[in-house]
């Protein structure tokens, strides 16, 4: 067993994530009110409609997370059901992390919406880790509030305060790896990681126009007396969906982008504090 020293500091994250929640919330709803509303030729046979109520509420169990756990000599992070069903805990020494620095990150699927993401409200900070391996892993909290640019909750203030501890018993610095930025190239990257990640009209375009094309197709053809084939029907649908989906994919480039930024500019923040 390894010497993870005494616990300064444990946080235990939300038993179910919000998106959970409001899925099984969703398929409650559907499922016990849809065969009451719907006729009888519409009913679900032999319990069929209660399916995805069991499988939103597996998924939810097996991601259950464990407590994440600020060691003096290393943290353990927290870890799902499922993880810890297959004996793959994960503990990080000290040791091991060349960098400690506050990470941001985007709640609830935030990074895949540019309606929430548009404006930079939903970032907020965890604790970023960069091991010697090269690999980097954030430990998320959840926010108290989305108020501010990068609100900081509670859980991280404290861990944070329990890392810096950790490493002041130890010596060392939380960073030790980390370029160098002039005053100039700093000032840019705050520019740039506050930029909304997609711009309001691009959203409307990307999201309103092609299915008002569609239906204006439709009600053009209908009127015209002439139906078109479902391979044809399956295309149009198909080519309105690529700009909704284009736009979640370079909003999410962005949002990788932002997050990026912030963590050098954390990681320079903690640097100069050391060094001052």
């Amino acid at each position: 067993m390894d010497d993870r020293g005494a616990v300064l500091f444990e946080y235990t994250p939300l038993p179910m994530s919000p998106m959970s929640v409001a899925m099984i919330l969703l398929l409650v709803i559907v499922s016990l009110l849809g065969p009451v509303a719907l006729p009888k030729e519409f009913f679900p046979l032999g319990g069929a409609c209660f399916l995805p109520i069991a499988a939103a509420v597996a998924w939810a169990v097996l991601q259950r997370p464990s407590p994440t756990r600020v060691h003096a000599n290393g943290i353990e992070l927290s870890q799902p059901l499922w993880r810890r069903i297959l004996g793959r805990p994960e503990y990080i020494p000290w040791a091991d992390v060349r960098n400690v620095y506050p990470a941001a990150y985007e709640v609830s699927g935030a990074a895949m919406s540019p309606f929430a993401s548009s404006a930079g409200t939903l970032v907020h900070t965890g604790l970023g880790f960069e091991t010697e391996d090269g690999r980097r892993r954030i430990v998320k909290f959840t926010p108290g509030s989305i108020r501010q640019f990068r609100a900081e909750s509670q859980g991280f203030t404290y861990a944070m305060e329990a890392v810096r501890r950790a490493f002041r018993d130890l010596g060392r610095p939380l960073v030790t790896h980390v370029r160098s930025y002039t005053d100039d190239e700093v000032r840019a990257m705050h520019e740039e990681a506050r930029q909304p990640l997609v711009g309001m009209g691009a959203i409307v375009l990307a999201f309103f126009l092609p299915p008002t094309l569609v239906a204006s197709a439709l009600v053009v053809l209908n009127a015209l007396g002439v139906t078109p084939p479902p391979l044809a029907l399956a295309l149009i649908v198909i080519l309105a969906a690529i700009p909704p989906f284009a736009s979640m994919r370079f909003t999410l480039s962005r949002s990788q982008r932002r997050n990026y930024l912030l963590g050098e500019l954390a990681k320079h923040e903690e640097a100069l504090r050391a060094q001052g």
